[in-house]
């Protein structure tokens, strides 16, 4: 697949299962061919330069952060507040199940760039972990184990490095304030829907804004489960046992968004969650300039990315009532339409900036 993300194969290899019907496997996107940056001569960091910096534009930039705990160097694509402000909150955000490795991170398959252009706040995208849910892993995973254009023999430290490693970095070099004195917010589409949900949950006030866009918080339950095995399989036969664990192991119940929820009220972040209905609307059509025009593209998106977009309604339900119930205050929004698709992102991401705004100081 070129656009949809991955989340896609695993959405309907599970509601397949759910419903007991036997259809040939989605295809998958295979494994990460690392577009998002070719021809992009980045510095790249190491132990020795932990932190290298390329400037592409005025505006923009690609940082390279050495991670410690995977002995590797992560890109993100980064672009500056429209004030210069070196000490500007900062706004991760997080792509699905491909990492963004295929040319479909924010900058590349939205309107981030230009929608940010004037907005008084850092953007920072990182590229890769695919089909990681941007956890720590247990255990080394070979089919797991790989990131842009760069392979480690450690175990996945995706929350490590999104918690701990990037943003101290990153921040350091711009503002000289990390910790939880920086004003800072995490968004992320489909698989990262579930992982922000946690890493916001794990470290309380990290976050001032946590935005979930067509995710699924539910891992624990056998529906959830399989969907997040189908996501780390489909690219490259990841076994998500190396994870959280085999099938009953209790890790997968102390990852879990929902169960866990109960957390976010130690201090609550400005908190949006949303998903479509898998119904085709204003962005299924073939003049959407993601779709330009091909017939086969729409034919997935309305296709796939309507069934993976049905699950993950019916996830982000569960997480508003298991909010609702806990009285976590959070903006729900359920358009009456939309497929698991870029477009529909790029709206949500509009529609909750002006509550991210606030909660930011941007």
């Amino acid at each position: 697949m070129s656009r949809l993300s991955r989340f896609v194969a695993g959405g309907v290899a599970v509601l397949c299962a759910v419903l007991g019907v036997s259809v040939e496997a989605v295809p998958s996107a295979g494994s990460a061919t690392a577009d998002t940056l070719d021809g992009v001569g980045y510095a790249r960091a190491s132990a020795a330069a932990p932190y290298r910096e390329t400037w592409v534009s005025p505006r923009n930039l690609v940082v390279s952060v050495w991670s410690r705990s995977m002995q590797t160097q992560i890109p993100a694509l980064v672009q500056t507040p429209a004030n210069r402000n070196q000490g500007a909150p900062v706004m991760y955000l997080l792509s699905g199940s491909s990492g963004g490795e295929d040319n479909d991170d924010w900058t590349h398959a939205t309107d981030a760039n230009a929608f940010y252009a004037n907005k008084n706040v850092w953007t920072v995208t990182p590229i890769g972990g695919a089909a990681s849910y941007y956890a720590d892993w247990r255990r080394v995973d070979p089919a797991a184990n790989f990131r842009f254009g760069v392979k480690t023999p450690r175990p996945l430290r995706w929350e490590t490095f999104l918690t701990s490693e990037l943003p101290a970095a990153f921040e350091t070099a711009h503002g000289g304030r990390t910790g939880p004195g920086r004003s800072r917010g995490i968004a992320g589409i489909s698989m990262a829907g579930n992982a922000v949900l946690r890493i916001a949950e794990n470290h309380p006030g990290f976050y001032r804004a946590v935005g979930a866009y067509s995710g699924c918080a539910d891992t624990a339950s056998p529906t959830g489960q399989l969907l997040l095995r189908n996501v780390v399989f489909v690219p490259a036969l990841a076994d998500a046992s190396n994870m959280y664990g085999p099938p009953g192991d209790p890790q997968w119940a102390a990852k879990d968004p929902i169960i866990n929820a109960y957390k976010l009220a130690r201090r609550t972040p400005a908190l949006w969650i949303s998903a479509g209905t898998g119904l085709p609307g204003a962005h299924d059509n073939l003049s959407d300039r993601r779709i330009a025009g091909n017939v086969g593209e729409l034919a997935e998106q309305v296709t796939a990315g309507g069934f993976a977009e049905a699950a993950a309604r019916s996830c982000t339900v569960t997480m508003a009532n298991r909010l609702a119930a806990l009285r976590i205050p959070a903006v729900v929004r359920f358009p009456p339409v939309g497929t698991h698709s870029w477009g529909y992102w790029e709206d949500q991401m509009h529609q909750s900036w002006p509550m991210f705004a606030r909660a930011l100081g941007a």
